[in-house]
């Protein structure tokens, strides 16, 4: 199983003028905690029970174990590949601060959590790149367009309308760092749901076809080469893959040639 997560995230800078406190993840609810005197265990980095424990190591995933989530012992114990509670999943080089915690923007002093929070609680935090701010030209929609998780309340937003993928069905991955041709994936069934994304394919990020239509539609080689069927009147004419006038149609011709250049 290919691992989704890296390395460790240590406290930084996110800007001059703003310290920014992340987590020693590499170390995060390892061991068990000694402090007799009472205390929040959601602010403390020892684990207190095995919920709240983590494993050391980055051979899991972050799936969540089947047998765990059935509330039974999982046969595998610390050597299972699944994640075995929250912790275990949320605090990931890969899911730590990716998303903005619940309270966000308004509510923060709400959250029990504080600094030890696996979620964002302000823009300087979040460890994704904020694509809804990026111009919203060719490239964009070519490389940026639905490649980012998105970091908001999913339930206070139009999803239909959002830059961010919301499921594996609606995440692309980013053509100009993984190769994959603009043919559809014999392995990703676009018409069911996906719950992982080796469910989908287990050849992960490292296929080399389209997982999905939006990696097929908006791929480098048929974004904007296709002429929409509504024309003019497409009420999504900004985020629609097809071509609306003839002044939008892509001519694939020169990608090519550019690419072959390279």
């Amino acid at each position: 199983m290919q691992n989704s997560c890296g390395s460790t995230s240590d406290t930084k800078f996110s800007s001059p003028a703003k310290l920014v406190h992340y987590l020693d993840l590499g170390n995060f609810k390892l061991l068990p905690c000694s402090i007799k005197m009472q205390h929040n265990h959601k602010q403390c980095q020892f684990f207190h029970y095995f919920k709240d424990r983590k494993r050391p190591g980055d051979f899991y995933s972050t799936d969540l174990c089947e047998y765990i989530e059935k509330d039974m012992d999982c046969p595998m114990g610390d050597k299972c590949l699944k994640s075995h509670n929250r912790v275990e999943q949320l605090y990931r080089p890969c899911k730590y601060k990716a998303r903005f915690c619940s309270f966000f923007p308004n509510n923060m002093q709400k959250c029990e959590y504080g600094d030890f929070c696996s979620f964002a609680h302000s823009e300087h935090e979040i460890s994704i790149d904020m694509i809804h701010l990026f111009d919203m030209d060719e490239d964009f929609y070519l490389f940026h367009y639905k490649t980012v998780m998105c970091p908001f309340n999913q339930s206070k937003h139009d999803k239909s309308l959002c830059v961010y993928s919301h499921n594996w069905q609606d995440y692309r991955r980013k053509p100009n760092e993984y190769f994959y041709e603009p043919i559809p994936c014999s392995s990703w069934k676009t018409t069911d749901f996906v719950a992982s994304y080796e469910a989908g394919c287990k050849l992960e990020k490292t296929c080399d076809k389209c997982h999905g239509w939006k990696e097929y539609d908006f791929h480098p080689m048929n974004w904007r080469t296709k002429a929409c069927p509504n024309g003019v009147t497409c009420s999504r004419r900004k985020e629609c893959s097809y071509y609306h006038t003839l002044s939008e149609k892509r001519w694939i011709f020169l990608y090519k040639f550019i690419i072959d250049l390279n």
